[in-house]
């Protein structure tokens, strides 16, 4: 089985990547950049001189050829030019890379080098070009461009004249150029990316120094954030986004740790009454039915706990993102006769009354909207005044969502416990007049299935008493 590629050696476009550091990557994307315009730039350079080189000898040949035909025109017999070949070899004078040949049935009247001769000799109609037209030939000392010219005086008096140049230091010169090219290029690369390399260290230094302050921070030192004044721009904003992510992060600890805390306070109670009843009921002989008692009371201190840690899942899997919602169009109205016929008794033996109005339908959960009802009334049952009449009301609103409400005429509260009244573990001010047990978890489930749902929960208290309302996205 093939070894799995890990995923760090991978690069966001799914081929490997090595690992080396920042500096080292800038340095050969910047040596890779500069070779590839070097390589543009040394190309163009060396066709400019090729197409230099080769307009100059062209030029060159174009001037003796025009040389030769204007004495071929001037001398119309080959007595006249045996009589004058000197002016054929004076063509070549300041020219030892150029070679005149004139022949005349067979026979060499200006003759060129011996090799020339061989090889115009060998294949005159297929190696040697006519007109103008100009042909590159291998000799022993280099590369030469030959060009054959025709001159006819009369059908039977024909003259060839033969033009070479030889081309073999244009091509040398090319050569070197290129091979210097090659060399100056090579250099310049390796010098660019040292250069490069001790440029980028230099300029990446900050994020050396931001490094060794975030190796220092700790649980403990989550409030002191990174120093982000003196950093370049270009690095500041991730400075300040690694501080916000501090900042959370403290949050996040801060509420880990008071949760924490708040579990094994609330945990304690119901586990100290079990220890002390189990301890109290084992401490005699008892009879059946004491130790039946005993027992009832026990169940009833573990179902406490039951429903605590139920509630605690419910809420962990909700900040995980673990639940999923069933949505469907619910009538919330007929929802909240439904709770509220459960709560009747329990009102009752109060002197409580709950009355539900209004009607809406919502696109939600039907279970979760139904739990979020259920702990609002069982809040308003619990803590609102003996005698108190409850209101639960349902309307559209004009921002696309449906509102519940529910009112209670109890204890006024302040601004502050308005907002800590969705913490967890929080009960109302007169939570220790209540005979009921519960956790304090009720409203942060409200507030967690509101989120769920992409609506809100909202608290008001006034003259009327306490009011909450709970906003679900209405049905389309």
């Amino acid at each position: 089985m093939a070894r799995p590629v890990p995923s760090a050696d991978i690069s966001p476009l799914g081929f490997r990547y090595f690992r080396a550091s920042l500096a080292a990557r800038l340095a050969l994307l910047f040596a890779a950049g500069l070779s590839a315009l070097l390589l543009i730039l040394g190309v163009w350079l060396a066709w400019m001189l090729r197409v230099q080189l080769e307009a100059r000898d062209r030029e060159e040949i174009d001037g003796k050829t025009e040389v030769v035909l204007y004495l071929l025109r001037e001398l119309h017999s080959a007595d006249q030019i045996q009589a004058n070949a000197n002016r054929f070899a004076e063509i070549a004078i300041g020219h030892p890379h150029l070679q005149i040949g004139l022949r005349h049935r067979g026979q060499w009247l200006v003759a060129p080098t011996q090799e020339l001769q061989a090889l115009i000799g060998r294949n005159v109609s297929d190696t040697v070009p006519s007109a103008l037209a100009v042909e590159e030939v291998r000799m022993a000392d280099g590369i030469w461009w030959l060009r054959r010219l025709r001159h006819v005086v009369s059908p039977s008096n024909e003259f060839i004249a033969y033009v070479a140049v030889d081309v073999s230091p244009a091509q040398q010169l090319l050569e070197r150029f290129i091979g210097a090219m090659l060399v100056a290029g090579a250099l310049g690369i390796l010098a660019s990316a040292a250069l490069g390399w001790v440029i980028a260290r230099r300029g990446l230094a900050p994020i050396s120094v931001i490094a060794r302050e975030a190796e220092r921070v700790t649980a403990n030192r989550l409030g002191q954030p990174l120093r982000s004044e003196d950093a370049p721009a270009e690095i500041r904003g991730l400075i300040e986004s690694i501080n916000r992510m501090l900042e959370r992060l403290q949050a996040s600890f801060r509420t880990l740790e008071e949760f924490s805390a708040d579990i094994a306070h609330e945990l304690r109670t119901p586990l100290n009454n079990l220890l002390l009843q189990t301890q109290v009921t084992l401490g005699r002989e008892r009879t059946p039915a004491e130790y039946e008692d005993a027992l009832h009371s026990n169940l009833a201190e573990v179902e406490r706990l039951q429903r605590m840690v139920s509630d605690m899942l419910f809420l962990a899997r909700v900040d995980r993102g673990m639940l999923k919602l069933n949505l469907e169009t619910v009538d919330l109205a007929g929802e909240a006769r439904n709770v509220a016929e459960f709560f009747e008794a329990a009102a009752a033996e109060q002197g409580k009354k709950i009355e539900v109005t209004g009607n809406g339908t919502a696109a939600c959960d039907r279970s979760m909207a139904r739990r979020a009802i259920t702990n609002l009334l069982s809040n308003a049952v619990r803590y609102s005044e003996a005698g108190a009449a409850i209101s639960v009301s349902v309307a559209p609103t004009a921002q696309e969502f449906v509102a519940l409400r529910v009112e209670n005429d109890a204890h006024t509260l302040g601004a502050s416990e308005l907002q800590r009244l969705f913490g967890r573990f929080t009960r109302g001010p007169n939570a220790h007049q209540s005979t009921a047990e519960g956790a304090g978890l009720g409203l942060s489930i409200v507030d967690s299935i509101m989120r769920l749902h992409g609506g809100r929960v909202e608290a008001e208290s006034g003259p009327y008493g306490v009011r909450f309302q709970l906003l679900f996205p209405a049905a389309l």
